[in-house]
């Protein structure tokens, strides 16, 4: 059976979860697509050819992985959890960071986003509660010009992750895909209206 000892996280990665008011539209619209970033990732991390997917090979770490390019602030990372594991204690981490991931070796990614690199200068990352980890679930995060990191699970109420974030610098998306979480899909922008588009290309990849 898989067993612990499982690493104490930090008080940076523990928040009591507030509900708030839905998040203002961002300005202007991203560019490109938001995707993972294909070279700096950790050393458990399988991503599919679209770079939209990625899972965890084994252990329950090792598995730190960034977006493509920085994220406007008020747009909306939205994760789905294809793949959960039993047997582990803690879950998927979220955060930002204001390091180019470019300009980051593998090699020198920790096991943890939490409480390995929030201890570091420009990385912003928190736990998700474990009992929202479950498979199908759709995560939205987002940070606002005060710094504030918002999040939502499926059509629920947004509600305040963490804050602190410095958005003077441009901001890369930072997903730890952790513990009980094992596998997550970058899905598109959410449409104005209507059910939310999740596409089926990467589901053999799953």
């Amino acid at each position: 059976s898989i067993g612990g000892p499982f690493p104490v996280t930090s008080h940076r990665c523990h928040h009591k979860q507030k509900h708030c008011p839905p998040v203002l539209p961002g300005e202007g619209l991203p560019a490109t697509p938001l995707l993972f970033h294909p070279h700096t990732k950790g050393s458990q991390i399988l991503m599919d050819l679209s770079h939209k997917a990625v899972k965890r090979q084994a252990s329950f770490c090792n598995a730190i992985t960034f977006s493509n390019r920085p994220v406007l602030i008020y747009e909306q990372v939205r994760l789905k959890i294809t793949k959960k594991q039993c047997c582990w204690s803690g879950a998927l981490r979220l955060g930002f960071t204001s390091k180019d991931p470019s300009r980051i070796h593998p090699d020198s990614l920790p096991k943890y986003a939490c409480p390995d690199l929030v201890s570091q200068s420009g990385f912003w990352a928190k736990a998700l509660p474990e009992e929202f980890a479950n498979e199908g679930n759709i995560i939205a995060f987002w940070v606002d010009k005060k710094g504030r990191v918002f999040y939502r699970i499926n059509d629920s109420a947004s509600m305040l992750f963490f804050n602190g974030v410095r958005t003077a610098d441009p901001l890369w998306a930072l997903v730890d895909v952790y513990g009980l979480t094992r596998g997550v899909q970058l899905l598109g922008e959410c449409p104005p209206s209507g059910p939310l588009g999740m596409g089926t290309a990467l589901g053999a990849f799953m």
